[in-house]
């Protein structure tokens, strides 16, 4: 049984699975071997058993050399947003752009964006290749990752959980708002800024159960 690490990665939402072999602590930076290169994340689980050997690899911890070059690399992904942006219009595409991020190799760059329906975006791809000279990556998302990526702020005016603490993206409904608040269906008083349901209802759900046990 081979052991995988759960790494999370600041433009999304979801948690990937690599293999690792050395000593590394939750919380840790570290750096992986992805399909888009070299990548830096955060681990948030370690030593899950797994049969599967085909994930990416953690390949050693960030250094402090390997975190200054991200935030290089964030600074320029940063102006090229503003090129995708005006190619995006340029190319006359109905699709929203989110942001850009840059492997840690350098050997692509991944384009966020999100569109109510699928686009034809291959002429966008040729031209950012050739504008930055190396593979350009096209990714759609969906409204919880863009609102994770932007940030900002909930209802109860702090930042909004996506964005600040949660560690797994999971699924909520309008069950769960009844068992939470015992609130009419009402779902535009219970969405966030991504216009789904707010993440904060299953940690109420949660709190709620919890007192019901204790009484």
């Amino acid at each position: 049984m081979a052991k995988v690490a759960g790494v999370k990665f600041p433009y999304s939402l979801k948690i990937n699975d690599f293999l690792y072999d050395g000593k590394f602590y939750v919380n840790d930076f570290v750096v992986v071997e992805s399909p888009q290169g070299l990548e830096i994340g955060r681990v948030v689980y370690l030593e899950k058993d797994t049969e599967e050997d085909s994930q990416g690899k953690v390949l050693r911890k960030a250094t402090e050399k390997d975190l200054s070059k991200r935030e290089e690399l964030d600074e320029r992904a940063r102006d090229l947003f503003k090129v995708f942006s005006e190619k995006i219009k340029k190319h006359d595409l109905k699709m929203n752009p989110v942001g850009v991020s840059f492997s840690l190799d350098e050997s692509a760059a991944v384009f966020y964006f999100t569109s109510d329906g699928r686009v034809d975006f291959r002429d966008l791809v040729k031209d950012m290749s050739r504008h930055i000279k190396k593979q350009a990556i096209m990714r759609q998302i969906g409204p919880r990752d863009q609102a994770k990526i932007i940030g900002g702020y909930g209802r109860c005016g702090l930042p909004i959980c996506c964005a600040s603490f949660t560690i797994n993206n999971e699924s909520i409904t309008m069950e769960d708002v009844e068992g939470a608040y015992g609130m009419p269906k009402n779902a535009a008083k219970v969405s966030g800024i991504c216009g789904r349901l707010m993440c904060c209802i299953k940690f109420e759900e949660i709190k709620k159960e919890k007192k019901g046990k204790k009484e």
